[in-house]
């Protein structure tokens, strides 16, 4: 099948429908390019024939709920390469990964096995996740930032390109469950959110963890510094005594 044959489909009206920091190329491109921390190159790399959409993405919950709507509400992409420089701390690179190979935890919302700090996908259902998984290959490219080595993926993907996703474009709207929670929050007999809770009580114990190693450190330095103050009194000590017995044994044999 030629690319002119294949498949091709209208994205979700209004697409890309999630807000953030990227370059649309070719709505009906099959590739997606996340550059993680890299910024320099996803402008160059929205250019290029095939790719949908590019841009940078720096954390692993919020930035990745984005990036897993703009892409499933699009049924044009298929392939999703994720390049640049690994997100310090976040790992966002490392929990995208995670996310396409092991989902989460349905009640937490919880990326199974990520390597992120706060690795929480609250606003994503299980079945969103579930469509991401089959309608995209995860391409890991994580270090990568030359441009000319992502093209010659992009190409080589392009000529593997097997047409649109044979489902509707899944649309999930970001910004409007946002701004729903935010007026929840407001209101003094609105219930709790547990993904909220989870996400705050992951906070909690990573700042707990931090606090006890802070504390660990602290109290380690502290007995080092008495440990070595005992050390110098004891030897002034000693000295002290060495000089008295030396003095005592002076006097006494020229007193004989």
């Amino acid at each position: 099948m030629t690319n002119s044959e294949k498949t091709k489909v209208e994205p979700a009206p209004g697409w890309p429908i999630a807000t953030g920091d990227y370059v649309v190329g070719d709505p009906k491109g099959c590739v997606a390019i996340c550059t993680l921390a890299s910024e320099g190159i996803y402008s160059t790399l929205a250019k290029i024939p095939g790719v949908a959409i590019a841009g940078p993405c720096k954390t692993e919950n919020i930035g990745l709920e984005k990036m897993v709507v703009n892409i499933i509400s699009n049924p044009n992409i298929r392939f999703l390469i994720v390049c640049g420089i690994e997100v310090t701390g976040h790992v966002t690179g490392g929990s995208f990964k995670a996310l396409y190979e092991k989902g989460i935890d349905p009640a937490s919302k919880k990326i199974n096995g990520a390597p992120g700090a706060i690795p929480y996908v609250e606003h994503l259902t299980v079945e969103a996740i579930e469509r991401f998984q089959e309608q995209v290959q995860f391409i890991d490219m994580i270090g990568v930032e030359d441009i000319e080595k992502i093209k010659a993926k992009v190409e080589e993907l392009v000529a593997q390109d097997p047409g649109a996703y044979p489902e509707p474009p899944f649309i999930i709207e970001l910004e409007k469950k946002e701004a729903e929670e935010i007026v929840g929050l407001k209101l003094p007999l609105a219930p709790a959110i547990p993904p909220s809770i989870s996400t705050l009580s992951a906070l909690l114990d990573d700042i707990k963890y931090r606090v006890q190693l802070i504390g660990r450190e602290r109290r380690l330095t502290t007995a080092i510094g008495m440990t070595r103050a005992w050390g110098i009194v004891a030897g002034m000590a000693l000295a002290f005594l060495f000089l008295g017995l030396l003095a005592l044994m002076i006097f006494s044999g020229g007193g004989g």
